[in-house]
């Protein structure tokens, strides 16, 4: 049964870029972690021909377009690690990109995966000053193991050791995966039975080889066909990402990522199949589990001590470097977790799809950001005025009592199945919500559950919370459509907070604080019209994603509404156009203006907001605005997570509506 998949409609993002608006860190802060995209491929090359380890950093092409970018070697630092430089565009290049040697130059390898396609890109350039060329498109011909195969990554190896590289390419197959062929946005979907038991099967993902009789350059392939480990094809949990080396063996080694936070090593044996895949181990022969997932590895001499190392770029678009550390009993590498690789000149990346949230914690006049993300994370960003300027320092990941706050789904909280066990989509608001004076965290995740994070009290930096505790509702733990950011808004400005969010049915609900933890009279907030609020005609996990900003737009005493959508988003719903992505057709910004009262709030319908005079549109998944004075300038402007992990300022003089 053949898929359609949310991304398979996509529209493919070309901009506005808002990179001119990002928030940068400030100048005191000389290094932090290199900053990729959503899902992020790393490739380590010699751009400038000298015997530098130069990083390219690639990403998933259904978000920002798959742009490749550079960070040059510049340095060495103690360990031997590379220091790295600045960021720079490669131009031209899109979607996830490997390289493969020919002589003195390199030419890429780019595995499309919203075009379902694999290309070379030519280095028409010479050494040490690589230019590329219009892309040349591979044509795959192969026996599939499955049909509907996605192409993940690609590059070209000599996997048979005769001199000639052949194109390696994994796959990614999800017609296995959602139960009855329906996905968690299709009318009659149903992920888990009654006892939480996931009613689909595994992602696959699978890896093929196919000859070249052409040159590097302009490839002529023959039909391909899958690698073997063990008696079988190679399979691992889905989104198959393959890497090469021989760990001072003299022997062809593979490793493969997968979807889930685990790596992949096999042997390669004398008939040129793989032995069974076993999962990549530390010195002390413990499985190395990683911190995120969707992890796409390369094979290179990081640290300059003649063993090969790993690196990995993964979905919240870090990239991190395991050391060798030499064999374990089974002849095997073993390896360290020496963690997110830095940079000079870094930008801001607070993981993928930020939802930011400011309140001046430091007291110092200027706001502060918390910041959930796709890893269920709440980083705190002090704000640092230098020169007029507001600049962020480097992030620290806020604690729920004594542990760092790391929200996931597991294997059975997210409405897309138990690949998504290491997600967490951490959506929170700020407000005094136990009338202590300081600022509670309240969070909404992956699950739909709503967490209280009581402030200590404390006046320190980062600010200290309590351990979580659940928001209920009739006695049972509020549940709610997934990945909202919800909000806290005191109607009547007498001290009554209300609690603000979508409910499972993806309406736009409104429950008044009993206390701290329980939640009553929920009532739903609706159009001038008087219909409830939806933000889409879209089922199953379509309903939520929405970020919730609730404030006195222009100023009048009212209590409007700014909120960000996804690129399905159809606001309001009308189903006589078709839903799913009839109004940006991208993420974007709309501001509803409150057009009731304080007791009986009515929004007009909502009206996309512009920046320089065109529509924002902020790629696929979401675009998450907190409405803040960010500079003291007596402005209402909105900043803005957006889903690569960077965060804007839209300054409100540049904003219409």
């Amino acid at each position: 049964m053949s898929v359609t998949r949310w991304e398979d409609d996509a529209t493919l993002w070309h901009g506005p870029d808002y990179g001119s608006e990002a928030l940068k860190y400030h100048p005191d802060i000389k290094s932090a972690a290199v900053a990729g995209r959503i899902i992020t491929c790393v490739e380590i090359v010699d751009w400038s021909g000298t015997g530098t380890k130069d990083m390219l950093i690639s990403a998933w092409d259904a978000c920002y377009d798959g742009r490749v970018f550079l960070r040059r070697q510049i340095g060495t630092n103690p360990d031997g690690t590379p220091i790295l430089g600045k960021e720079e565009l490669v131009e031209s290049v899109r979607g996830y990109v490997t390289a493969v040697k020919d002589g003195d130059i390199f030419h890429l390898v780019s595995a499309s995966r919203l075009r379902k396609q694999i290309y070379v890109f030519p280095n028409i350039g010479k050494k040490g000053a690589p230019e590329f060329g219009d892309p040349v498109r591979l044509d795959l011909d192969a026996d599939w193991v499955k049909d509907n195969e996605y192409f993940h990554m690609a590059r070209f190896h000599d996997i048979d050791g005769d001199g000639v590289a052949e194109l390696i390419v994994g796959s990614d197959y999800w017609n296995d995966y959602w139960p009855n062929g329906l996905e968690w946005n299709d009318e009659g979907y149903r992920g888990y039975d009654d006892a939480g038991r996931w009613l689909g099967g595994p992602l696959r993902g699978f890896l093929y080889a196919f000859k070249n009789n052409g040159t590097l350059a302009a490839p002529v392939l023959e039909k391909g066909h899958a690698l073997i480990a063990g008696e079988t094809p190679l399979e691992v949990y889905g989104q198959l990402a393959p890497a090469f080396g021989q760990f001072g063996t003299g022997q062809q080694h593979i490793i493969a990522g997968e979807f889930w936070n685990i790596l992949h090593i096999a042997r390669q044996r004398g008939d040129g199949t793989f032995e069974p895949t076993s999962l990549i181990r530390s010195v002390d022969d413990k499985v190395l589990e990683l911190e995120h997932c969707i992890h796409l590895p390369c094979v290179v001499d990081w640290d300059g001590d003649g063993r090969e190392d790993i690196l990995y770029g993964a979905e919240d678009g870090y990239i991190s470097f395991l050391k060798n550390v030499g064999d374990g009993e089974d002849g095997l590498p073993r390896f360290e977790q020496r963690g997110r690789i830095e940079t000079t000149k870094p930008l801001i990346h607070a993981g993928i799809l930020p939802s930011p949230v400011a309140y001046d914690f430091s007291g110092d006049g200027h706001y502060d950001l918390v910041v959930g993300n796709s890893t269920g994370e709440l980083l705190f960003y002090q704000s640092r005025e230098k020169d007029g300027i507001i600049y962020l320092d480097k992030e620290v990941m806020l604690k729920g009592g004594d542990t760092p706050i790391r929200l996931a789904a597991g294997l059975t909280g997210s409405i897309q199945g138990p690949s998504e066990k290491m997600f967490g989509y951490s959506c929170p608001t700020l407000a005094d919500w136990t009338g202590n004076g300081s600022m509670d965290i309240l969070v909404s995740d992956v699950t739909g559950r709503h967490r209280l994070f009581r402030n200590t009290g404390e006046k320190v930096l980062p600010p200290r919370f309590g351990e979580e505790e659940f928001l209920t509702f009739k006695g049972k733990p509020l549940k709610t459509v997934w990945r909202v950011r919800p909000a806290v808004v005191d109607w009547l400005k007498d001290s009554d907070l209300h609690y603000v969010a979508l409910d499972e049915d993806g309406v736009l609900s409104d429950w008044r604080k009993a206390s701290d933890t329980e939640l009553v009279d929920k009532r739903f907030l609706r159009w001038e019209d008087g219909e409830a609020i939806r933000f889409t005609v879209d089922v199953g996990g379509g309903r939520g994603r929405v970020k919730l900003c609730f404030c006195d737009w222009e100023g009048t005493g009212r209590t409007d509404l700014i909120f960000g959508t996804h690129a399905r988003a159809c606001v309001p719903p009308d189903p006589r156009t078709g839903a799913p992505r009839n109004t940006t057709k991208q993420a974007g910004l709309f501001y509803s203006r409150n057009v009731g009262t304080p007791e009986e709030p009515r929004f007009a319908l909502p009206i996309p907001i512009k920046h320089r005079d065109e529509t924002i549109q902020m790629a696929m998944h979401v675009a998450s605005p907190e409405v803040v004075d960010w500079a003291g300038r007596g402005n209402s402007d909105i900043v803005v997570g957006i889903e690569d992990g960077s965060i804007v300022w839209l300054k409100r003089e540049e904003l219409s509506w």
